[in-house]
């Protein structure tokens, strides 16, 4: 797999060329350790005294088996963190990253969304925090080749250690795959229209549909980018580490291209 190392010039253009034609590619040292570390201890604050956010943005593991230190919905998702806190807004609006993504999608760029997705060292289940083979856009919609994802986690990650694997050249003809509803194990809440919080359906691509050969399991550390289009087929590893692990999604898309939005 092609990898490149920031350097403040840019993404190289061969690196362009794989996104384009596998669907993803990794830039070393993305994001600066003492941001990402800053981001890390925030995060493992929220994880002890969640603050007083808007309830929907937290999904959290079931109330009535789970709690904080402080006796609060125990958090596993947290949306948008970068518009309540600077400390995460450092990291979904770096530079380094704004400026790869208007490289891989050929003009300005601006956020779209971003999530941390907690995986609790404590959990021994099957799944154990994994998730499976999906599509971002089953999720949301952006238009081909409009969006961009990027992947970075706040730990050393690897097999068994919550990295990603992607499926190389699943994007081609830009088709999503249609998916089939699961619940995570153990599920995961969040905030109920009907008032408490219930278990929330996650989507994933039919596992009868994957050929494990062809997948890519990547490697990172702590800082790094997986950038990666919101059609790559992508699943996440358990963690089997017995230490709580982290990591940021944040999705970009062109900035002239709001219509293109459901």
């Amino acid at each position: 797999m092609n990898k490149a190392r920031w350097c403040g010039a840019g993404v190289p253009e061969h690196y362009i060329n794989q996104y384009q034609q596998q669907g993803f590619f990794l830039l070393e040292g993305l994001i600066p350790p003492a941001l990402m570390e800053a981001a890390w201890q925030r995060v493992q604050e929220i994880i002890d005294h969640p603050p007083d956010w808007p309830s929907g943005y937290f999904q959290i593991l079931d109330p009535a088996e789970y709690c904080s230190a402080s006796g609060d919905p125990l958090p596993k998702g947290i949306q948008r963190p970068s518009l309540e806190e600077s400390v995460f807004a450092a990291v979904a609006e770096h530079p380094n990253l704004s400026q790869a993504m208007a490289a891989l999608l050929d003009g300005e760029v601006e956020l779209f969304t971003d999530q941390i997705g907690v995986k609790h060292g404590w959990i021994r289940t099957e799944q154990g925090g994994r998730s499976f083979f999906h599509q971002d856009s089953w999720y949301w919609k952006i238009a081909p080749e409009l969006g961009c994802n990027c992947w970075i986690p706040m730990h050393k990650v690897g097999e068994d250690a919550i990295a990603l694997s992607v499926m190389p050249g699943s994007h081609t003809n830009w088709v999503l795959t249609t998916h089939e509803s699961y619940y995570d194990d153990p599920p995961m809440f969040s905030r109920s229209p009907q008032g408490g919080y219930a278990p929330f359906k996650r989507h994933r691509i039919p596992l009868d549909q994957i050929d494990p050969t062809r997948e890519v399991l990547v490697e990172m550390s702590a800082g790094d980018g997986l950038f990666f289009s919101n059609y790559t087929w992508h699943r996440s590893e358990p963690n089997r580490t017995g230490e709580t692990m982290a990591f940021y999604a944040i999705a970009y898309q062109q900035r002239e291209n709001d219509e293109a939005r459901d």
